[in-house]
């Protein structure tokens, strides 16, 4: 989860619980089984706290920061802009870099924690992304609440740049980049996102040294110590006292696909399928969805949609071919489906591309306000990571978008993705 992370353990049986033993440096954790009711842990009373991270803050490279003093003239041929030698470079190396990160072959796995060996930050390939720091907090028991911690970690994301997609795709048309062994022009590459198990990412469990230092403890893939967390449970009479008395619930890994179409197929378009992308980009390194919900709109056949879902999806695939919505008190709201589903330590990856601005809009709205309850960003503390596609007004999007009205334009685009990334969340401009 964004505001939290967990801090890996190694767990040893004792009956029908299963005890938490605390190290004092960080190991592998192989998650458990979400879904058994015996899979909570409780404390060895072995001196060592609980500890988990939360978000920071979020810091904008260099080239992210250039983008914002001039994008406000710039999108108004940003097609030409993202074209100068400059900026061509620059998109090349990001574009590169990510290429290299996901195209790494599915046999490479992250069922554990920091899975991954360790290396230096290559400052030639990531100087031009951006970054999101994370502080470590450990839990007081006679507080029953946690409390700041010597530890701190960075991940690195994309940088907000050029039109916020793959300037290597067909939207430039004759002004689009090039780059040798990146020929994908179907309008909807992903090759300028960096997710989560494919961003590299470096901590430290002191204050004293910073995470950021030029020693090799940098990891190119896998799931960082701040990707969820176990939910602190006091007072659990059905488990076996432990001197502290208390029990961790395990998260859950959630996906929820807002204009999800078939699984395998948008259209007729096979490049579009968000399902399998997911599918592909965390489910199969390792890390399984114990729910995988598909939100669709236009009318689709059970069958045809069901034949499309792995094996080892079924039973965690849940299709609702029906519009949600953002009334109060509608038993189909976003944010209340997402309030009854996701909790914060779980790990909850969102996508959300419905191709109406006016629906989308009140969601992303809601993700940044105070809620009814007085929360700031209402649910944006359970996201993870969100898949975005901003529908706004700016050439050359308006020939697929058809000029949406009262929207707003691309530096309004710029502004929300990099507020819901202050937020915590890893918010990608999606295809």
């Amino acid at each position: 989860m964004n505001k939290k992370g967990l801090l890996p353990y190694v767990f040893a049986f004792s009956g029908a619980a299963l005890l938490l033993v605390a190290f004092s440096r960080m190991r592998s954790l192989v998650l458990p089984d979400a879904s058994d009711p015996l899979a909570y842990f409780s404390s060895s009373g072995s001196g060592e706290p609980y500890c988990k991270w939360v978000f920071s803050h979020y810091e904008s490279s260099e080239y992210e920061e250039s983008w914002f003093g001039r994008i406000e003239s710039a999108q108004n041929e940003i097609c030409k802009i993202v074209a100068e030698p400059e900026h061509a470079e620059a998109s090349r190396v990001i574009v590169d870099r990510t290429l290299e990160l996901m195209s790494l072959p599915l046999v490479h796995r992250w069922p554990t924690y920091d899975s991954f060996p360790l290396e230096s930050f290559n400052a030639s390939r990531d100087l031009h992304m951006s970054r999101m720091h994370y502080n470590r907090t450990c839990y007081d028991s006679s507080s029953e609440s946690f409390k700041i911690a010597p530890g701190k970690g960075i991940q690195l994301i994309e940088p907000l740049w050029g039109m916020l997609r793959d300037p290597f795709d067909r939207w430039c048309r004759d002004k689009a980049l090039h780059m040798d062994g990146h020929t994908e022009r179907t309008g909807q590459s992903k090759a300028h996102i960096m997710p989560q198990g494919y961003a590299p990412y470096t901590y430290t469990l002191t204050n004293d040294d910073s995470p950021s230092s030029s020693r090799p403890h940098w990891r190119s893939h896998g799931i960082p110590p701040w990707h969820s967390s176990l939910r602190p449970i006091p007072n659990q009479p059905q488990l076996p006292p432990s001197g502290s008395n208390l029990a961790f619930a395990p998260p859950k890994n959630i996906h929820l696909d807002l204009g999800s179409s078939y699984f395998g197929i948008w259209g007729t378009d096979a490049a579009a399928a968000s399902g399998k992308w997911f599918y592909n980009t965390y489910h199969a390194r390792g890390q399984p969805f114990s729910r995988f919900i598909a939100v669709e709109v236009e009318r689709l056949e059970p069958k045809k949609a069901f034949e499309q879902i792995p094996d080892d999806l079924v039973g965690a695939y849940n299709l609702m071919n029906v519009p949600l919505s953002m009334e109060k008190g509608d038993r189909l709201n976003t944010m209340d489906l997402i309030r009854r589903v996701v909790r914060e330590e779980d790990f909850f990856v969102f996508k959300l591309d419905i191709d109406s601005a006016p629906i989308e809009e009140p969601i992303v709205k809601a993700l940044l306000d105070v809620d009814d309850e007085g929360r700031e960003g209402g649910v944006s503390g359970l996201i993870d990571e969100l898949m975005f596609e901003h529908h706004v007004s700016y050439e050359p999007m308006n020939h697929a978008w058809g000029s949406p009205q009262g929207v707003g334009d691309l530096h309004r685009s710029y502004n929300v993705f990099r507020d819901l990334r202050k937020k915590g969340i890893r918010a990608h401009s999606w295809p």
